[in-house]
């Protein structure tokens, strides 16, 4: 893990260097204080203890944008004190960065991410929203990424991109009370090729694209994977198009039917703009051995709100979840990449997951909405698992000081992989937040999650009321 995560922060050194003075810094430290009670300090099934809690904390956020340099990251340093349960004190890191840098004009760039956070870990992959030390169900999770790449535009005709990407997802600190094993640390070697249609093809678009990944397991199950692609999108109009896309999968997996999942695969549909707002794409084929189908919708309700949605079917490695996850969102916002909605396995997987989310601005109200279908198969055992989840947060600006918002989620294990694994798990938190100056926040907060599992002891139940303030200089 030294290793990897020295790799990751060397990549993040190489973005700096060189390339910081040409760039204009935004730095803005903090210190925050707050205290919390809970009806449940140590996070457990039955005999539930209440405490109050004091976290110290203290972070920075900044941003760097230059002719060659695009930085932001964020990192937050909490001590959490317990009033009567003072074994369960201790320190909570969370830091997410993301960096990209043009190394040679317009041809050489390097992509750099990093996310360490805190998080519940459990087996529907939900993280609870009272991020504290616990006794149970708590890991923390470290993923890095850096990603060098090279660009060349071929006269107009043709764009060609080669690059390598070396991701690493580490678990540490990790108390389970789950019935599965513990999450298992990963590392992943990948290097993309990929040759796309120029600006000189107005209408038709075309792509040749190939890679080729070792995802390597500790205590888990290793993954090789080469795949060719070729793809085309013929338009016949203004509003249709037709697609077709063939290629070649090679699998190299343990304890796996590789035969089964490897070999060619087609697929044909068509592409559907009936207007500036609706962009839908459909194509349906075979692939990983069975039928697949792949589907892509993006519809503008408006110039203040979006709809995206999509149905994808997938072979991966462990730790695939996290790893492809971005620490960036289309907005270009922080966001935390160490939560999937489909829970995280540690085994090889065919994957089919639908899709939808709705983000919006109005006035002073802000939303958001996702929800996710997910159905695995595990290809050791023919096993399977189907998982549901919704997550929503909506904030309305009261004044202008003064803001309220409103969160929940929930998901739900339909069918397990194992016997008495089905769970459901719901959270919801409601605050207010009041801008005393224009360095210094106060929050008040409410927060409830609930986890039922049939399974004896992975119940959970927690309330929450926090109260805090934080200071910028």
């Amino acid at each position: 893990m030294t290793l990897a995560i020295g790799c990751v922060v060397a990549g993040g050194m190489l973005v700096l260097s060189g390339n910081a003075r040409a760039a204009e810094w935004m730095f803005s430290p903090y210190i925050g204080l707050s205290e919390t009670f809970t009806d449940n300090a140590f996070g457990t099934s039955s005999d539930r203890k209440d405490d109050f809690i004091t976290n110290l904390s203290t972070g920075f956020t900044i941003e760097g944008v230059g002719r060659r340099l695009q930085l932001t990251a964020a990192y937050d340093l909490g001590y959490d004190m317990y009033a009567r349960y003072s074994e369960l004190n201790g320190f909570t890191h969370n830091l997410l960065g993301s960096a990209n840098t043009e190394l040679l004009a317009e041809h050489l760039f390097l992509d750099t991410e990093i996310a360490i956070t805190e998080e519940r870990f459990s087996s529907d992959g939900d993280t609870a929203f009272s991020d504290r030390t616990t006794s149970g169900d708590s890991t923390r999770v470290i993923n890095g990424r850096v990603s060098p790449y090279y660009q060349h535009d071929f006269g107009g005709y043709a764009t060609g991109i080669a690059r390598y990407t070396y991701s690493i997802v580490d678990f540490t600190d990790t108390n389970s009370e789950i019935a599965s094993s513990e999450p298992s640390d990963t590392q992943t070697h990948r290097v993309d090729l990929s040759l796309l249609s120029g600006r000189e093809f107005a209408r038709t678009k075309w792509a040749a694209e190939a890679f080729a990944l070792d995802n390597q397991v500790n205590d888990g199950d290793d993954l090789k994977r080469a795949t060719f692609k070729g793809s085309g999108q013929m338009p016949i109009n203004r509003y249709v198009a037709l697609l077709a896309s063939a290629g070649w999968d090679e699998f190299d997996g343990e304890n796996i039917n590789n035969d089964k999942i490897s070999g060619a695969f087609y697929s044909g549909g068509v592409r559907l703009t009936p207007g500036p707002r609706t962009d839908l794409s459909v194509q349906v084929g075979h692939r990983f051995g069975g039928g697949v189908v792949d589907a892509d919708l993006t519809y503008r309700i408006s110039s203040e709100a979006s709809l995206v949605g999509g149905y994808h079917v997938d072979v991966a490695g462990s730790g695939d979840s996290f790893a492809n996850a971005r620490v960036l969102d289309t907005n270009g916002q922080l966001v935390n990449p160490n939560y999937f909605p489909g829970g995280y396995t540690d085994a090889i997987t065919k994957s089919k997951t639908a899709s939808l989310g709705l983000t919006g601005e109005k006035g002073r109200n802000t939303y958001t909405v996702a929800t996710s279908y997910i159905v695995r198969e595990f290809l050791d055992d023919g096993t399977d698992e189907e998982v549901v989840s919704f997550d929503g947060r909506y904030a309305r600006q009261l004044s202008r000081r003064l803001e309220w918002s409103l969160l929940g989620g929930y998901s739900e294990i339909l069918d397990s992989q194992v016997t008495g694994g089905k769970e459901t798990a719901y959270y919801g938190q409601t605050g207010i937040n009041y801008q005393f100056t224009a360095s210094l926040v106060g929050e008040l907060s409410y927060g409830y999650y609930n986890r039922d599992s049939d399974t004896d002891g992975n119940d959970l139940r927690e309330n929450t009321v926090s109260i805090s303030v934080r200071k910028e200089f």
